[in-house]
């Protein structure tokens, strides 16, 4: 049996995760980037707006600020993580200069100030010029070789994702022909195909994260045909009482009552708390596994120190890890952070 169930994902040319706000999504982006780098692959990480998430991650993992700009830059001091910041005006340069062939004719257009009006207004332009961007890494060879791969792309907030993702679907249906035929064919056959992208979910373990999570998955089966990857939980807590112990706590409550021991006491009250929230977690996860049909790997919470890169990398090793389908998940083992 494969010790690594979602190790294919690497095999892909662009994997694109989606998520609400706030459940780690750039971490795990990075931990994978990270971890592909480790295996001779060369991942280059997309981020979509004017967020700097990746530069925060990665100055705290190697103590080097990078500037992450519209261009890839190394972000590892080897050289082995690559990643880049799409920008609207580049990314209409980079547009333009694929249709005229000439990067200073492109220039020039972009730079007329009414046109730039008109870009920045025209409805689906901001998708258009990023998704063919998206495009241009995919396709960008170097001796013959792709020079990216994987492409890991952090999404914005998960309604724009959407409307992103969306967007070679409805051009294709509103357009005949015209110039845009070829490229909107060319990103429709990109983001369907399962053998060059996959769409990737990340949750917490959370009932507000998770519900949303499943409503997204829903959303996702009736109305987009971007093949999907995985589910990753993050952020899952370690047990908080070892599983041999639990058997013994009304024991020890009952010896606390017998003795009049308060302390004791107190501490088996917030053992029993931290039980319950560990079965809450369980009990969240086993929805996921049984309402979401993709393989789930469940994450384990970074402790403070361990956001440099070997921590970064022993995540995205566990990403690759998928739990098996049953009720009982696997669940992160402490041993590994020796």
């Amino acid at each position: 049996m494969d010790p690594e169930p979602l190790r294919p994902l690497l095999d892909r040319r662009l994997l694109l995760f989606t998520g609400k706000g706030g459940v780690g999504k750039s971490t795990v982006v990075a931990a994978l980037a990270v971890e592909a780098a480790a295996r001779g692959l060369h991942p280059l990480i997309v981020e979509l707006g004017h967020r700097a998430t990746m530069q925060g991650i990665f100055a705290d993992a190697t103590g080097v600020r990078v500037d992450i700009g519209h261009e890839p830059v190394p972000v590892t001091v080897d050289r082995t993580v690559w990643a880049a910041n799409l920008d609207l005006e580049a990314a209409i340069v980079d547009y333009l200069a694929d249709q005229v062939r000439l990067r200073s004719v492109a220039r020039a257009i972009a730079s007329n100030r009414a046109l730039q009006g008109l870009f920045r207004a025209a409805p689906a332009v901001r998708e258009i010029v990023t998704l063919n961007k998206l495009r241009l890494f995919e396709r960008a060879s170097t001796r013959g070789r792709p020079t990216w791969g994987p492409i890991l792309v952090d999404l914005d907030a998960t309604g724009h994702a959407l409307m992103l993702l969306e967007m070679p679907r409805m051009l294709d249906e509103l357009l005949a022909d015209g110039p845009l035929r070829g490229l909107i064919d060319a990103l429709t056959g990109l983001f369907t195909d399962p053998t060059r992208t996959l769409l990737s979910l990340v949750t917490l373990p959370g009932e507000i994260p998770v519900q949303e999570t499943l409503e997204l998955y829903q959303r996702l089966g009736g109305e987009h045909r971007v093949p999907l990857g995985a589910l990753f939980v993050n952020d899952v807590p370690p047990p908080a009482i070892a599983g041999e112990l639990r058997p013994h706590l009304p024991e020890l409550a009952a010896l606390a009552d017998h003795a009049n021991l308060p302390d004791l006491a107190a501490d088996l009250q917030l053992a029993e708390q931290a039980i319950a929230r560990d079965e809450q977690v369980l009990t969240l996860v086993a929805r996921l596994q049984r309402e979401i049909d993709l393989p789930l790997a469940l994450l384990p919470r970074l402790l403070p120190h361990e956001h440099d890169l070997a921590g970064l990398q022993r995540l995205g090793r566990a990403a690759l890890v998928a739990s098996a389908r049953s009720p009982s998940p696997v669940r992160w083992d402490m041993q590994e952070r020796a």
